[in-house]
C-alpha cells in the first residue's frame, strides 16, 4: 500500500518565530532545540528535524525517532553547511551513515544557525516518501535561519547584559558581610559559619550562567542567602516575610530579578528605626507577580520619575533600573513602583510559558 503523502502547509513563520523566541533568547539549549525540533516538525510538514550544535544532535523529532535521537554525531553535510556557512540541500541525506535497514530518511536540507562569532548549529530537515525536499524548501530554511540566527544572537546580548549587571557587587555589602562574619568568629563560632556558608551561596548567585533561567525557589534561595547576613548584621533592626504560594516557586524566570530588589528596599529604605520587609509571589492570570514591600525612608519625588531610566544610580547601588532593563529585555515588562514618605513597593510581573 503506498504511504499517504503528509501536506505540507504554508510556512507561517511568524507563529514559529513567536513559538521559538522564548526558548532562543536563552541560547541554543537542549531545551531551545527540541522546541524548535518539534515546531518545524509541525508547522512546517517535514517528514523529521534534527537541530545540533557544532559538535552533536541535540534534538531529534519525526519518522526515525526509533534510532536517532540526541547525543548522536551530526550527518557529514551539516560540517559542510557550517564550514561554508551556507544551507545546502544533500540528496543523499543520512542514507550513506546510517546502518538501520529500514530508516525511513531521505534527502536532508541543512541550513547553519550562526552567533556574531560563528556558527552555533544547525536545522537540519529530512525528507520521507511522504513529505519530499526540494530547492524551495531550503530556500525557505534559508529565510527562517536567518531569523533563527538573529534571535541566538539576541540571546548573546542578554547574556553579556546580564553578565555585566552580575558581575555589579556592591562593595560595602562585601566589606560589612566580611566584618559581620568575623564579629562572630570567636562568640558564636557556629553562626560564623553559617553565615560563611549564606556569603557562598550569595557570591554563587552573582556567578551564575546568565543564559540559564531559574525556579523563583532558587531565586529566593539565594535572597535567604543575602538577607542571613544582614540580619546578622541588623540584628533586631531587619524584620523580613517571605511569603510565595507553592504554584509561584515552581515558576523559572532569569536570575537575579528578585535579590536586587531586597537589596535595594534595606540599602535605602533602612533608617535608625527597623525596617520591615515582606516579600510576596503569587500567579495571577497565567503570570507570576513578586511585590517587594518595605515601610522605610521612601523614594523622594524627584528621583522616582528618573529611577528606572537605564544608567540611573549608577554607582550608588540603585538596582532598579538594571532590574527593569533586563526584565524589558526579557519580556517587554517594566518594574512597577510606587513610594510614600513611609515606605515602597516595588512589583514586577513575569508572564508563564
Amino acid at each position: 500500500m503506498p504511504r499517504v503523502r503528509r501536506p505540507r502547509r504554508q510556512a507561517p513563520v511568524l507563529e514559529l518565530l513567536e513559538a521559538t523566541l522564548p526558548e532562543l533568547r536563552r541560547g541554543l539549549t537542549e531545551s531551545a532545540a527540541r522546541t524548535l525540533a518539534y515546531e518545524l516538525f509541525e508547522k512546517l510538514g517535514f517528514g523529521a528535524v534534527a537541530v545540533t550544535d557544532t559538535h552533536e544532535v541535540l534534538a531529534f523529532v519525526g519518522a526515525g525517532a526509533d534510532h536517532h535521537g540526541p547525543g548522536e554525531q551530526p550527518i557529514r553535510p551539516v560540517y559542510e553547511a557550517l564550514a561554508q556557512s551556507r544551507p545546502l540541500l544533500a540528496p543523499l541525506g543520512i542514507r550513506t551513515e546510517c546502518l538501520h535497514p529500514a530508516c525511513p530518511l531521505g534527502a536532508a536540507a541543512v541550513v547553519p544557525l550562526q552567533l556574531t562569532d560563528g556558527p552555533a548549529g544547525a536545522v537540519v530537515a529530512y525528507a520521507t516518501d511522504g513529505s519530499p525536499l526540494d530547492e524551495t524548501v531550503v530556500a525557505t530554511l534559508d529565510l527562517l535561519g536567518t531569523q533563527l540566527s538573529a534571535q541566538l544572537q539576541l540571546s548573546e546580548l542578554h547574556s553579556a547584559t546580564t553578565t555585566a549587571l552580575q558581575a555589579q557587587m556592591e562593595p560595602h555589602f562585601v566589606f560589612n558581610a566580611l566584618n559581620t562574619i568575623a564579629s562572630f568568629i570567636r562568640t558564636e563560632p557556629e553562626r560564623a559559619r553559617r553565615l560563611v556558608l549564606a556569603f557562598a551561596d550569595h557570591l554563587r548567585s552573582r556567578l551564575a550562567r546568565p543564559g540559564e533561567f531559574i525556579t523563583l525557589e532558587e531565586e529566593l534561595r539565594h535572597v535567604r542567602s543575602y538577607l542571613e547576613l544582614e540580619q546578622a548584621r541588623f540584628g533586631s533592626q531587619l524584620a523580613v516575610t517571605i511569603d510565595a504560594a507553592p504554584d509561584a516557586l515552581v515558576v523559572r524566570l532569569p536570575p537575579l530579578l528578585v535579590q536586587p530588589l531586597v537589596e535595594n528596599a534595606i540599602k535605602h529604605g533602612k533608617t535608625d528605626r527597623p525596617l520591615n520587609l515582606l516579600v510576596r509571589a503569587r500567579v495571577r492570570r497565567g503570570r507570576l507577580r513578586v511585590t517587594v514591600r518595605d515601610d522605610g525612608r521612601g523614594i523622594a519625588r524627584d528621583v522616582i520619575e528618573r529611577v528606572l531610566e537605564p544608567g540611573f544610580g549608577e554607582g550608588t547601588g540603585l538596582g532598579l533600573a538594571n532590574v527593569n532593563q533586563r526584565l524589558t529585555a526579557h519580556y517587554g515588562e517594566s518594574v512597577r513602583l510606587r513610594s510614600f514618605p513611609f515606605g515602597t513597593v516595588v512589583r514586577l510581573e513575569v508572564p508563564i510559558p
